[in-house]
C-alpha cells in the first residue's frame, strides 16, 4: 500500500507540533520532512534496516523512552547522530517511524498513514512494481490492437472503415487511460527509489 506524500506531510507536520518545544526533536522532524518520500509510519517498525521509534506521553504513568532508533543494526544515541548516519546512508534505504503519543488510535492523520508492519513497506514496492508490469501489458495489447486496426483500414477499403474506427478510438481512449494509471504508478515507484 502506497500512502500519499500528502498525508505523510501531514502526519509529520502535526507530530511536530507536539513535540516543537524540544528544539532537537523539531530538527529531527524537519529532517524527515525533507526525506517524506523514504519516511513509512509503521506500528511495528522491529526488521527494519532504519527505524526510529519516537515517544511524547507526558500525561502517562510509566512514560516510553522519548528517542529510539537504530540505522543498519547499530543503536543511535541522540537525534543528531541518527540524522548523520540517514543522511549518509544509501538512499533507497526506507526509514521506518513509529509514533507514540496520547490518543494515538484515535488520531485520523496518524492512522491514515499507519502500516502494521515493516513487511507491508517491503509489499507496497512489489505491489506498485507489479501494477506498473500489469498496465504496461495492457498498454501494448490496446497498442497491437489500434496497429492492426490501421493496417486492416489500409487494406479493406471503405465497407469496414466505420466498424475499425470505432475500434481505433477505444483503442486510443483505453491507451490514454493506462498512461494516465501508469504515470501515478510509476510517482509511487518513484517516491520509494528517488530518495
Amino acid at each position: 500500500m502506497v500512502i500519499s506524500r500528502t498525508k505523510k506531510l501531514e502526519a509529520l507536520s502535526n507530530f511536530t507540533k507536539l513535540v516543537g518545544d524540544d528544539p532537537v526533536l523539531a530538527y529531527l522532524m524537519g529532517f524527515l520532512t525533507g526525506q517524506v518520500d523514504r519516511v513509512h509510519f509503521v506500528r511495528d517498525p522491529r526488521g527494519a534496516d532504519i527505524s526510529l521509534k519516537l515517544s511524547q506521553d507526558r500525561l502517562t504513568v510509566w512514560p516510553g523512552e522519548p528517542f529510539r532508533a537504530n540505522v543498519g543494526g547499530v543503536m543511535m544515541p541522540h537525534p543528531i547522530a541518527f540524522v548523520r548516519a540517514v543522511g549518509q546512508a544509501h538512499t533507497e534505504r526506507q526509514i521506518c517511524v513509529s509514533l507514540n503519543f496520547e490518543l494515538a488510535d484515535e488520531a485520523e492523520w496518524y492512522q491514515e498513514v499507519l502500516l502494521p508492519d515493516v513487511s507491508h513497506v517491503q509489499l507496497g514496492i512489489q505491489a506498485a512494481e507489479q501494477e506498473a508490469k500489469s498496465l504496461r501489458k495492457e498498454m501494448d495489447h490496446a497498442l497491437d490492437i489500434y496497429a492492426e486496426c490501421k493496417r486492416l483500414m489500409e487494406q479493406s477499403g471503405s465497407e469496414r472503415r466505420g466498424e475499425l474506427d470505432y475500434y481505433m478510438s477505444v483503442a486510443q481512449t483505453q491507451m490514454k487511460l493506462l498512461s494516465a494509471q501508469l504515470e501515478e504508478v510509476s510517482a509511487q515507484l518513484r517516491q520509494y527509489q528517488k530518495n
